[in-house]
């Protein structure tokens, strides 16, 4: 997961006093990129130049998942905003995090993973507000996400907690704690 503000664009590109960008309705040529970004708690689509991407520029043409920085309280049974994929070439505002991805499927299938409440529960013992720097990802085990994982991420979000709960020999009662804290995710 990346870290705060991964491509260099504040949260209010064209309004920052520090670091302005011109935003465009549609994408004028292959030299401009999708910018997703969220402008008051609406997520909006622009393009920008590629050229004006300097940090991070490396991962505009990867696949990604957008994973809002500010969600709920801290304490809610939420615990993470719904994750957005991006197609390449695509860049966030500081409104998300990202993870990067080379290709669509495995990018989809975090999406999957994101979504369990076991990563949720395990994001949710390092979240005290509703920020969620990428330091709130520490306790989450990484997983393959190809054809070849132990996990098969083309069934529901809830076989896939299961799948999950055996891999890592979730005792009843920790699967029950899981089960009652954490709300599905849409």
């Amino acid at each position: 997961i990346s870290g705060d503000t991964p491509f260099g664009v504040p949260t209010k590109p064209t309004g920052s006093k520090k670091n302005t960008f011109e935003l465009f309705e549609k994408k004028r040529s292959k030299d401009y990129i999708a910018l997703y970004y969220i402008e008051k708690i609406v997520r909006k689509k622009a393009y920008v130049k590629r050229s004006a991407i300097t940090k991070n520029a490396a991962a505009i043409d990867s696949y990604k998942v957008f994973i809002p920085e500010a969600s709920g309280s801290g304490s809610d049974p939420i615990v993470l905003g719904i994750p957005e994929y991006a197609p390449p070439p695509s860049i966030c505002s500081q409104s998300y995090l990202y993870a990067s991805f080379t290709d669509e499927s495995a990018a989809k299938n975090f999406i999957a993973y994101l979504k369990t409440k076991f990563f949720r529960v395990l994001v949710s013992a390092c979240k005290i507000s509703q920020h969620t720097s990428n330091k709130v990802y520490r306790f989450v085990p990484v997983q393959d996400f190809t054809s070849a994982s132990d996990i098969d991420w083309s069934v529901s979000i809830p076989e896939i907690d299961q799948q999950l709960y055996a891999k890592y020999n979730l005792s009843a009662e920790e699967i029950n704690f899981i089960e009652t804290a954490i709300k599905p995710m849409d």
